[in-house]
């Protein structure tokens, strides 16, 4: 056999033959993905050290701080912007703003998310998992030696190094999963060993949507109470000396906003909040010394009054509404309660995770915060309750509408049903209440028949392309010739 006509060999790489699992079951990654894990670990870190650098200077500079304090004070805010607790000398500052947290977390779940290769094995997730931990990992021990020599200059306590190291491991190891859950969902469940239940999605699904309903309505209910003690405007900001201590207190009010909504999600499933020794739920307030912070204007000063146990609605009403969507949304009707209380499950979980956070040590005020022993129990029997009655509304007064249900249509499913008649009408849509003796004016009959013989065929004379005339009853024969093409000649589309 000659060169010429030799069968041409494709060059495939050496790793394309490899299985994706064998490839990447060593110790080091390849190149690529260390540079992407290396961007992972490294990024999200020197941003929001540039940013707390950048604060902590303008705060500083504004207020006549001595900059002799800087190191300190930055290694402090940055521990504080993952909600690790800060001591000035005696005073022990636990209740930190959620803003600053959300947004370093955030940035590190989209850089962690955007790391994710399109088919990753296990080992390449557990690499993208620890360069998002390692990070925030080094900086927690540069912080603290930070701390440690800047303690003969200021005031401030190193924490606990134990109990930062192991909080921060938890908080972004949690913010990976969440980020590599988003973008390889599939890949991930495909690694569980036991086969998840179909109740589990939808259930997920509708926890999401609950906790951010509710949410949303505490939202509503402080900017409706921030409303109603406007009078109090001007005694928290006559305490401000300047333009500056009234910047500072605006600013500072907005970061500790999503403090405010989850304790007034707290507060309206029931769970009295905490302020120091004096509280304030829907059916008792005791009065405590509150901080001049706008952000605590909402905050009634009491008696409770007669309607506000009605509150307590709110989060039923949210339970129904999941219910109602479960039962309408599932063909399983056996998994629906499950779902049902997976989903009251995960909700309660979510937003006692966020009151955890949202809470914490104030000063000489005390502990500021939810009953985080009540509230969960009380979320859960809520939702749990007004999920099952929603999905018992659904079942038995309203009617079905799974999406993508009814897309596409069986001959076989509608074979003996005389309510639905098939339509050929433009839109190929079934006419509900016909049936298939009727026709309407924008359907077309058509009548066929077998034929077993071609010879059989009635003659169709055809009209001449472009006569207006009609076709003659005279038999045009047609016959179809074919160029004779050169034996084993190409044959172009041109």
């Amino acid at each position: 056999m000659s060169s010429r006509n030799a069968p041409v060999r494709e060059r495939v790489p050496r790793e394309a033959t490899v299985p994706l699992g064998a490839r990447i079951n060593k110790l080091s990654p390849p190149p690529d993905l260390a540079r992407s894990l290396l961007l992972v670990a490294v990024r999200p870190t020197l941003l929001s050290l540039t940013a707390t650098i950048a604060v902590v200077l303008v705060v500083m500079l504004t207020s006549g701080t001595d900059l002799t304090n800087a190191p300190g004070a930055i290694a402090a805010s940055w521990l504080a912007a993952h909600q690790v607790s800060v001591t000035v000398g005696a005073t022990t500052l636990g209740l930190l703003p959620l803003v600053p947290t959300a947004l370093v977390l955030w940035f590190a779940g989209r850089e962690c998310a955007r790391a994710v290769p399109e088919r990753p094995a296990p080992i390449e997730l557990a690499w993208l998992a620890g360069a998002t931990v390692a990070g925030p990992f080094v900086m927690t021990a540069v912080c603290a030696a930070v701390m440690g020599d800047a303690a003969g200059v200021t005031a401030l306590e190193v924490p606990s190094l134990p109990r930062a190291f192991a909080w921060m491991v938890l908080l972004y190891l949690a913010t990976a999963a969440v980020a590599i859950v988003a973008r390889a969902g599939e890949t991930v469940c495909a690694l569980i060993p036991v086969e998840l239940p179909e109740w589990v999605a939808p259930g997920a699904r509708a926890a999401r949507r609950t906790v951010l309903r509710v949410l949303g309505c505490a939202l509503i209910a402080a900017v409706v109470s921030f409303c109603l003690h406007l009078s109090r405007v001007g005694g928290v900001y006559s305490h401000a000396h300047g333009i500056a201590d009234v910047l500072g207190m605006t600013v500072l009010s907005l970061l500790y906003l999503p403090n405010v909504v989850v304790a007034t999600a707290s507060l309206l499933a029931g769970s009295p909040i905490q302020f120091g020794v004096g509280s304030v739920g829907l059916f008792d307030v005791t009065g405590a010394g509150l901080p001049a912070l706008p952000a605590l204007i909402p905050v009634p000063a009491g008696p409770a009054q007669a309607w506000w146990p009605v509150l307590l609605l709110v989060p039923v009403a949210i339970g129904v509404l999941a219910g109602v969507e479960l039962g309408r949304s599932t063909d399983d009707r056996a998994g629906a309660p499950w779902a049902t209380l997976t989903s009251a499950g995960l909700s309660t979980v979510m937003l006692t995770v966020l009151a955890v956070l949202a809470s914490g040590q104030l000063g000489a005020v005390g502990w500021v915060g939810p009953d985080l022993l009540v509230l969960p129990a009380l979320l859960m029997s809520w939702l749990g309750l007004g999920g099952f009655a929603g999905m018992v509304l659904a079942r038995r007064f309203l009617t079905r509408t799974t999406p993508g249900a009814y897309d596409f249509y069986d001959d076989e499913y509608y074979e003996d049903d005389d309510d639905y008649a098939y339509s050929p009408s433009a839109t190929s849509e079934y006419t509900p209440g016909a049936t298939s003796n009727e026709s309407d004016d924008t359907s077309t009959e058509l009548d066929a028949e077998l034929i077993d013989d071609i010879n059989d065929a009635p003659e169709v004379s055809v009209a001449a392309p472009g006569s207006t005339s009609p076709p003659a009853d005279d038999i045009v024969d047609v016959e179809v010739v074919e160029a004779d093409l050169p034996e084993g000649g190409p044959v172009t589309g041109r």
